[in-house]
């Protein structure tokens, strides 16, 4: 008589018990069917490409999140300067009836120039560390008080000095709002720059009575009636830096540049994530410079020159307003691309689910048909493994 033992069967009918088990606690545990490649490659690797949609989807909202705010600092600073600019109309306005004594346009000049200032510190707005209006040059304040004189710390300069090869001098000029860099070449001299600075006054780059020289005491001379600022990376020139006592109150120069950070903020999606102080304060009409003028002519101007830089703070008033409206579109448009991202977490989110999540409800009835299978199986293993040979003779 052959006798099979069935202990085998048995042990392996156990580990099998157990191993549903253990799926089981793991499903309701972690709420998920799929917890390894092995449970169903197919839903594995849809889930992979799922959750890389998922990280696009974050980035672009991280991103369009930064961005909306920085377009919405923007925006709230531009609102701030056309209600400066409305105090200024008026007041210069008042100025040019021609019944205010030269006192009383003394305090509506001085009432200004806090119009000037408010003005000036919207047009160096930051956000998180970052100049909106600077351009790509965010790191820096855009607008700087200009001054009517600088100097160098060279003291050995004549106009046959040679100046450094690919060195870059910059003057930014307040009354006409835009900026001339020479960059040296080899051979290029002090004389050279000094030409250059001419060349861009007759091309009026520069402001008329802007110059370059070399001083008595053998430093370079920059000269401007109505403001400049000035920079020079030349080693042979030596830092510039603002004669004391030159600064021009109503003078203001942008310092920043034209770039653009174009930002993704969905597939097909780009939007600007910075603005140009040139394009809203500069060009078209100088916001700040029109202010200044003001300024200037109810210092000591006729009600007519009065008249006329009220009528040019008009202009720059709605030279800005119209600024306002593409930053605003902007705006809508990271609006409705936000929503849109969310709309597109909610579905990924769900297809996640489908694809690796478990039913609840479902998977405790399976964990408590587990347990139930493997107390059974823990019986039955019970009353098999002590069994000898002669209980199966009996």
């Amino acid at each position: 008589m052959r006798v099979t033992s069935m202990l085998p069967n048995v042990q392996y009918e156990l580990q099998q018990s157990q191993q549903n088990l253990s799926t089981a606690l793991q499903q309701v545990s972690t709420g998920l069917r799929v917890n390894q490649l092995s449970d169903d490659p197919t839903a594995s690797a849809n889930m992979v490409r799922s959750l890389a949609a998922s990280s696009a989807v974050d980035r672009y909202t991280s991103t369009g999140n930064t961005v909306l705010s920085t377009l919405q600092s923007a925006d709230s600073a531009l609102s701030s300067v056309v209600t400066s600019l409305n105090s200024a109309l008026s007041l210069g306005t008042q100025g040019a009836n021609g019944t205010m004594n030269s006192a009383d346009r003394t305090g509506v000049a001085t009432q200004i120039q806090a119009v000037l200032s408010n003005v000036v510190a919207q047009a160096n707005t930051s956000f998180q560390g970052s100049y909106v209006f600077a351009g790509t040059a965010s790191t820096t304040p855009p607008f700087v008080q200009a001054s009517s004189s600088y100097t160098s710390s060279a003291t050995t300069l004549s106009a046959a000095t040679p100046l450094t090869a690919g060195a870059s001098t910059t003057l930014s000029d307040a009354q006409t709002g835009q900026s001339f860099t020479f960059k040296a070449a080899a051979g290029d001299t002090v004389a050279t720059l000094t030409q250059a600075v001419a060349g861009a006054v007759a091309a009026g780059t520069l402001s008329a009575g802007t110059s370059v020289s070399t001083s008595a005491s053998g430093g370079l001379a920059i000269a401007s009636t109505t403001g400049v600022v000035a920079t020079s990376t030349d080693a042979a020139l030596g830092s510039l830096s603002a004669t004391p006592g030159t600064s021009i109150p109503t003078a203001y120069a942008y310092v920043g540049n034209n770039g653009t950070n174009t930002v993704a903020v969905g597939d097909n999606l780009t939007v600007a994530g910075n603005l140009s102080g040139s394009q809203v304060f500069t060009s078209g009409a100088n916001v700040i410079q029109s202010l200044g003028n003001l300024i200037t002519a109810l210092q000591s101007g006729t009600s007519a020159q009065i008249g006329t830089a009220a009528q040019s703070i008009n202009t720059a008033l709605n030279f800005v307003s119209q600024q306002r409206i593409p930053l605003g579109n902007s705006i809508s448009q990271i609006n409705s691309q936000e929503t849109y991202l969310a709309q597109d977490t909610v579905t990924l989110t769900a297809q996640q689910n489908a694809l690796v999540g478990v039913n609840l409800a479902e998977a405790a009835t399976n964990l408590s048909q587990a347990e139930l299978n493997n107390s059974a199986m823990l019986a039955a293993a019970a009353k098999v493994a002590p069994q000898t040979l002669l209980d199966y003779l009996k």
